[in-house]
């Protein structure tokens, strides 16, 4: 991606700086996100110049093309079939590997299921499908940077489902079915489109919510919002029988306003890599750490919550977030491991949002 730009993590205010571009961003009073932009001459011209370039260069047809042209590569475990650029950069869960390795020598079919986040302004598409590898489930995560109809960056996260576990510590059960859900494939009227300035300021608002969370500050939320993560619905969920509730069984407003997940202590390495503004899609990147230092809270409703894991631990998660045109987050879906902690996760492309935890801890976060 060609702007590298940050939006410090302080709410409801903050600034990114893109090339020169000075940019406000503002939660409005109905949880919208309003922008206003200042860019100087240089910085317009260069952008106009990049966007311009890479617009004319391959569109949305096109860059789904290549994607396509990539998974059929993959699967058939033949570099060649796929339109590489020469010293095309390939990384898996963060470890850098020359192609074919990972997955391009283990994937045996690929579903259906595709779910794009497509950006014809900076080149970029963002997927997720699902996959077998060697007879067992997976899903793939992958980002690709295409410069004139070439693939030069391929980021993929593989979550192996056997390998993880869903709400309450159980097995992950697929819930995606064959197709995306209806609101990620929509078309946003005209009028009720963010720019992409507003898109990136509602996700960021969303990481800065879930880091050490006391249910003071929950992002904006739809009421039909629906989280699954590696295919799993964590939001919404009925109670079990003879169980009490946890943060699956609430909404996403429920359960950010209650104060859950206040032991995710620090979401790093923030990226946001991949904007389709007519649907209101954004593909990011992130590090989700857990210090372990937080052994028990109360949520808002008085009620004690005991953190079981007793270890620090990182979640590095690639995420798609539905906005409708109330400036809502209507649909999430993540795909995510389980990685050392305070792994760094082998890129700096894209549009940075810093975590105010990893600045007040000194953390290096690229």
């Amino acid at each position: 991606m060609r702007i590298r730009s940050s939006i410090p993590g302080a709410r409801p205010a903050a600034v990114i700086t893109a090339l020169g571009v000075g940019l406000f961003v503002a939660a409005g009073a109905a949880g919208q996100a309003t922008a206003a932009t200042v860019v100087t001459a240089s910085a317009a011209h260069t952008a106009a110049h990049t966007t311009s370039a890479v617009s004319s260069a391959c569109s949305r047809a096109c860059l789904e093309g290549i994607a396509e042209r990539y998974l059929t590569a993959m699967l058939s475990h033949d570099p060649s079939r796929a339109p590489l650029a020469h010293g095309a950069r390939y990384t898996e869960n963060g470890v850098t590997l020359s192609l074919p390795d990972g997955l391009w020598r283990t994937v045996g079919s690929v579903g259906t299921y595709r779910l794009f986040v497509t950006d014809p302004e900076q080149g970029e598409v963002g997927f997720f499908v699902k996959a077998t590898e060697n007879g067992a489930p997976v899903l793939v995560a992958t980002r690709l940077e295409v410069v004139g109809g070439r693939i030069t960056e391929i980021e993929s996260i593989a979550s192996r489902l056997a390998a993880t576990a869903g709400p309450g510590g159980q097995p992950r059960v697929d819930q995606l079915g064959d197709h995306p859900r209806a609101q990620f494939l929509a078309t946003l009227p005209a009028n009720e489109r963010h720019t992409r300035s507003q898109l990136i300021a509602i996700v960021n608002a969303y990481y800065t919510g879930i880091e050490n969370n006391s249910g003071d500050q929950p992002p904006p939320f739809a009421d039909d919002c629906l989280r699954l993560e590696n295919g799993t619905q964590t939001t919404g969920l009925a109670v079990r029988p003879g169980a009490q509730p946890g943060p699956a069984n609430y909404s996403c407003r429920q359960a950010f306003a209650l104060g859950y997940y206040h032991e995710d202590t620090r979401i790093r390495s923030r990226r946001v890599m991949a904007i389709d503004v007519q649907r209101g899609l954004v593909y990011a990147a992130v590090g989700m750490d857990h210090d372990a230092t937080v052994r028990s809270y109360h949520l808002k409703n008085g009620r004690p919550v005991s953190v079981r894991n007793t270890a620090p631990w990182t979640w590095m998660a690639h995420e798609i977030f539905q906005i409708n045109g109330r400036g809502q987050i209507s649909q999430v879906e993540a795909i995510l491991l389980s990685v050392p902690y305070g792994m760094r996760l082998g890129w700096s492309t894209g549009v940075h949002m810093p975590s105010p935890q990893a600045t007040r801890d000194g953390f290096r976060e690229y």
